[in-house]
């Protein structure tokens, strides 16, 4: 379980697209970008606009006065059809526009359609294989439709692109945390180097992106699946974390962490102390979880045969 813990967050976030170099003294060109703009502009109109509806029709769901999910859902369907429909009439008159083929892959993505995305996004990489944005967008796709052989060899040509960008390592650490079978298949290495691997790649990030809490985070939750666990590293990766946590909740899911390390390791009176400071509901299962085992008695050894 541990594994997956990492790959949705991380690769959630697509990069935005590098601005379009416009000329000042060429019209055409000035015209073909404020025609995109527009696009863009429809695009976030509708989607704010649908966002809304679904909203709204949660609010009405408790008074039972909503309509049905599947009526709802055709009637987004329907509305952000004009959206595609714009961006496919864009991409026809200008086919090398490679912002345009990045937005319009995002919209795909945004409604779920993976294979349209993919097609979208292959376009852009061609167009320039030397922007890192198409590959790292790429690298997202094919891992959800688990194509994880293509997700590693997208997401490390991005960083190989731009290595000053720590979300591409971030996101080649998190696919190799989320299947390290075929992260080890992939590399010819053995399971248990993938986590050594993962680390490496999560270093790098941190280093780029220091105060980056959700970053700090992942990578001390890569420690977790050393083997025999690192405990010293580990916990010094959640300190990291800790010192970086935006608020009081962050801090405390932090502390839950630290605490099942401490608990883990013997350390009892620590793992007790920790968990004095956590306190939101949300937590209190876990957190009771964990004292209970604290207090549980210890097992008699074995008798030996």
């Amino acid at each position: 379980m541990m594994w997956n813990m990492l790959a949705t967050a991380a690769l959630a976030a697509l990069v935005p697209a590098v601005a379009a170099e416009t000329k000042p003294d060429d019209p055409k060109a000035v015209a073909v970008e404020k025609e995109f703009r527009e696009l863009l502009k429809l695009d976030d109109r509708l989607h704010a606009e649908v966002d809304q509806w679904i909203r709204d029709n949660a609010a009405l769901a408790e008074a039972n006065a909503a309509i049905s999910r599947k009526s709802l859902g055709e009637q987004v369907r329907i509305r952000l059809r004009k959206v595609e429909e714009a961006y496919v009439s864009f991409v026809a008159k200008h086919p090398k526009h490679i912002e345009a083929r990045l937005a319009f892959g995002g919209y795909y993505s945004g409604i779920g359609d993976a294979d349209n995305a993919i097609g979208q996004w292959v376009e852009a990489r061609d167009l320039n294989p030397k922007n890192p944005v198409p590959w790292n967008n790429l690298g997202k796709a094919y891992g959800q439709k688990g194509n994880v052989s293509e997700s590693i060899r997208h997401f490390t040509k991005a960083s190989e692109l731009a290595p000053k960008q720590p979300l591409y390592y971030r996101n080649l650490a998190a696919m190799l945390f989320a299947y390290p079978d075929h992260a080890a298949r992939h590399y010819l290495i053995g399971r248990d180097l993938v986590v050594t691997k993962v680390i490496s790649l999560f270093k790098k990030a941190r280093e780029l992106d220091p105060k980056n809490f959700p970053l700090a985070a992942d990578a001390a939750m890569a420690y977790l699946a050393t083997q025999p666990l690192q405990s010293m590293e580990t916990i010094a990766a959640w300190n990291e974390a800790l010192a970086l946590a935006p608020d009081d909740r962050s801090k405390q899911g932090v502390q839950i962490h630290l605490a099942r390390i401490h608990a883990h390791i013997g350390e009892t009176d620590k793992a007790r102390e920790i968990l004095k400071a956590v306190h939101d509901p949300k937590l209190v299962v876990l957190k009771d979880e964990i004292l209970k085992k604290l207090d549980a008695p210890a097992r008699p050894p074995t008798a030996k045969p």
